[in-house]
């Protein structure tokens, strides 16, 4: 009986080790989607020095457990993930509005508020 239960929780401890959710505001797509090799500047204490364009506001929420999926960090997971949005929606850059990384028991936290532009 252990070994049954045992073969059933390692996959569902697999499954909950990692997440990521993203909410996204868009609020201009004019630009193309998506381009190849598509370069992504991020702004974490400044805003940019040259005109930019507000694409989209982004709130991003990522989640590790230390054990199985390692450390959430705004740097590696989040700029990640903002990455991947910000090139779907034709934009160049991110400024971080705000941004808590957090740990709770097993699990490490990254949640992130962020705007989305393209540079002019």
């Amino acid at each position: 009986m252990m070994k049954r239960i045992a073969a059933l929780a390692a996959p569902l401890m697999l499954l909950s080790a990692c997440s990521t959710t993203s909410t996204i505001s868009v609020l201009e797509s004019k630009y193309q989607t998506d381009q190849p090799a598509c370069q992504v500047t991020f702004f974490k204490k400044a805003k940019p020095d040259r005109e930019f364009e507000t694409l989209a506001q982004i709130e991003s929420h990522v989640q590790r457990n230390v054990f199985f999926g390692g450390d959430a960090k705004l740097e590696d997971q989040a700029y990640a993930e903002l990455k991947t949005k910000t090139c779907n929606l034709g934009g160049n850059a991110v400024i971080i509005n705000d941004y808590v990384e957090s740990r709770a028991a097993e699990f490490s936290h990254v949640h992130v508020w962020a705007t989305t532009v393209k540079l002019l």
